[in-house]
């Protein structure tokens, strides 16, 4: 088969700074390629040319103009051009669509894999009318932009998968009609570069890592009220925090979501609590009792992220909006017990009392008790990690994940 895929205009794919969906999307292609035909379309804004990699997969590299100036404009203005509906509407990076449209109007592609974009499928559809279209979702943005441009934009895509069983169901249910063509299609890790590292030995497990982007929408600030309770009871405990410093837009999230505790979190960028998310974040860190407990390390290579899963002890993820929740498979796969929320599709990764522990969001009385519960010895660290291993190799890997998009596609 000739397969297409397309990036968002956001995303940097090419290694090794990819963000995670290109990661997801660079994962999935690299073993696609070994089979079929395989071309990345991306922005080339986000990533550079001269970076091609060795790796089988064709590369078309598409100009966003005038998209970002003219976003970088209206974002003056929130008042009079409100960024939610700026990002539901049919004009969202609409010069980066038209110029991915004339590649596969000449490219003669079988599938054509569009990620999360649902404003792209019409045109992309007029002008390649002989291709078969998937539109894969990594967010909620089909139940939360307007449905009937939905229903317009998804009346011809062949094939919708949801990245977890929650955000299928949430398809499904809000549109019955196309309720047969949306399947689940689970993301991964890389088997070869994260496993687990020396044994730990019997040394007292202290230190909890967070993976992921600092933003409201990933509940730190629920993890610090934790960590407040964690070290009252283990003046020894420590929480890295690794992963990009900053607040994803509000409205890519926050200001879009229907659950009330993630509207909520528009406190943090509205000033009610805070305008600057990181800011408020390291003093509240650096002040008594967690003064010397939490370390900012900020954005890793993907080559050295595995290091962190492997000094760590316990795996955290607090987050109040969660589409699946990529850094519990890599901290499973590294041996890590993991602590979560039960939050869209985190309850499919993690199983309670086996190879973590869940809360709801916000409890952060409960999340230090799981926490606590995961640093007690290194018996119950290695007893909850080691089952959370061999989930991690039975059912989430890119091989897995890449076999079952083949198999839809087919």
């Amino acid at each position: 088969m000739r397969i297409a895929f397309v990036a968002q205009p956001i995303d940097p794919v090419l290694p090794p700074h990819q963000n995670s969906i290109g990661l997801i999307i660079h994962h999935t292609a690299c073993r696609l390629a070994a089979e079929h035909d395989v071309t990345i379309f991306v922005n080339a804004r986000h990533n550079d040319p001269a970076n091609v990699p060795d790796d089988g997969i064709t590369y078309r590299f598409v100009s966003d103009w005038p998209d970002t100036p003219v976003l970088d404009f209206l974002g003056r203005f929130p008042n009079r051009f409100p960024q939610s509906a700026i990002v539901a509407s049919d004009h969202y990076y609409r010069g980066y669509a038209g110029r991915v449209a004339g590649g596969l109007a000449r490219g003669n592609y079988d599938w054509v894999h569009v990620l999360n974009f649902s404003q792209f499928m019409p045109l992309f559809k007029r002008r390649a009318p002989r291709s078969r279209f998937a539109l894969e979702m990594q967010c909620e943005w089909l139940t939360q932009f307007p449905p009937a441009a939905v229903r317009r934009r998804v009346q011809d895509v062949d094939l919708i998968t949801g990245s977890s069983g929650y955000i299928a169901r949430l398809i499904r249910d809000r549109y019955p009609e196309i309720a047969d063509r949306c399947h689940t299609l689970y993301n991964g890790y890389d088997d070869e570069r994260f496993s687990p590292g020396e044994p730990r030995g019997d040394a007292r497990p202290t230190r909890i890592v967070f993976v992921g982007r600092v933003s409201p929408e990933k509940g730190i600030h629920t993890l610090l009220d934790a960590m407040e309770r964690v070290v009252a009871e283990r003046p020894d405990a420590h929480l890295d925090l690794v992963g990009p410093l900053g607040a994803l837009p509000l409205a890519y999230i926050v200001g879009i979501s229907e659950d009330p505790k993630v509207q909520a979190l528009a406190a943090y960028y509205d000033g009610q609590v805070c305008t600057d998310y990181e800011a408020y974040l390291r003093e509240r860190a650096g002040r008594s009792p967690l003064a010397g407990h939490v370390t900012f390390v900020g954005g890793v290579p993907q080559a050295e992220l595995c290091d962190w899963y492997r000094r760590s002890d316990v795996l955290a993820n607090p987050s109040f909006s969660e589409s699946f929740g990529m850094s519990l498979v890599e901290g499973m796969a590294t041996g890590l017990p993991a602590v979560a929320t039960r939050i869209g599709g985190m309850p499919e990764i993690v199983v309670p009392g086996e190879t973590g522990h869940l809360r709801e969001s916000g409890d952060a009385a409960g999340l230090a008790a799981d926490l606590l519960d995961c640093l007690q010895s290194a018996a119950r660290r290695d007893e909850l990690g080691a089952a959370g291993l061999r989930r991690a190799r039975e059912v989430f890997t890119w091989e897995a994940r890449a076999r079952t998009l083949a198999d839809l596609f087919s």
